[in-house]
């Protein structure tokens, strides 16, 4: 059984799809597994899977029908044999001694999850200067110190929430896999699993390389564009709320709002995309019910009804009440 089974969903990356390989390959801790999960990707990228499993025996190569990031990596953690697990997008790179170090943070802290540094980088593998990920220093957290951090940052966010920076331990899976069909697939699951977590070993050593091209999911634009992003701060509200947190969860509830009232910025296009907003507004109504009935208040009882009636009499029972 391999210490670290490295998974890499594999889709029209053919050009970086050998560089990416080649940065696991050459890390300093060598007791890992390489799956290679060819989502159908339409170009040269099979074969090239193919030709790195012949090169290397600690590389396995899947090739499923294409069902998008998530149901590759979710293939990926079915076949892992490895304790623990980490996730490396295709077109991305590691340091040389990202899972060295990885690895001792879980040892040293018996860390249910190590999350390690990240830079940007441009296609051709230079450094960029913003975001500025400098900011983080090693500690130990818990979940709850954790999201204390998170939502006090801006850009930097993405250093708890996305999947590839990690250090997993496999048994944080055995019940969990990535939203299908959803882009923010991580956000999605996140909160679930932080809450399996004791310890979490953050570190400031900047072991990946995010490459910032065009064409990639994460380029296409503000999260703020998509359905996805009000329908995992709807489930973001209902867990908070389950924590007790209910000022956090009425946050998020109302950041959700917002960006389903700034309605322009989605494709809603087809009857499928109208029905799926519409249903992202009831379940705002939902959440504020739901909220209501832990506080007793009121207002929140408003709240929902209003919503209930419809985004556009909601934002003029908000502009009354902010006098304008």
């Amino acid at each position: 059984m391999p210490a670290i089974s490295v998974i890499i969903p594999v889709y029209r990356v053919e050009r970086y799809l050998d560089a990416c390989v080649s940065s696991v390959l050459a890390q300093t801790f060598g007791d890992f597994e390489i799956i290679l999960v060819d989502d159908g990707s339409p170009d040269g990228c099979p074969a090239l899977c193919d030709a790195w499993a012949r090169k290397d025996p600690r590389i396995r190569v899947i090739h499923r029908e294409n069902g998008g990031l998530s149901a590759a990596r979710n293939t990926g953690i079915e076949a892992a044999k490895g304790q623990f697990l980490t996730f490396v997008d295709s077109d991305d790179l590691l340091e040389p001694d990202t899972l060295r170090r990885a690895w001792e943070a879980q040892r040293q802290y018996s860390a249910d999850l190590v999350v390690y540094n990240l830079v940007y980088v441009d296609e051709n593998n230079r450094p960029l200067a913003s975001p500025d990920f400098t900011v983080f220093r090693d500690e130990v957290l818990d979940e709850a110190e954790v999201w204390r951090r998170y939502f006090a940052l801006e850009e930097q966010k993405i250093y708890y929430v996305v999947a590839w920076n990690k250090l997993y331990r496999a048994e944080l899976f055995r019940e969990l896999r990535y939203a299908e069909g959803k882009r923010y697939e991580d956000q999605f699951l996140m909160p679930r699993l932080l809450a399996q977590c004791g310890r979490i070993a953050c570190l400031a050593y900047p072991g990946y390389r995010y490459v910032q091209r065009g064409g990639s999911i994460m380029a296409q634009g503000s999260s703020r564009n998509y359905l996805d992003r009000s329908e995992f701060l709807l489930e973001w509200c209902d867990y908070f709320a389950g924590k007790g947190d209910l000022l956090r969860a009425e946050g998020l509830l109302n950041d959700a709002i917002q960006n389903l009232s700034e309605k322009e910025r989605f494709d809603l296009s087809t009857p499928q995309q109208r029905a799926r907003y519409r249903a992202d507004c009831r379940g705002c109504a939902d959440a504020y019910m739901r909220l209501a009935r832990r506080t007793g208040q009121n207002t929140m009882r408003l709240r929902a009804a209003l919503l209930r009636l419809g985004l556009p009499v909601y934002q003029k029972f908000l502009q009354s009440k902010n006098g304008r």
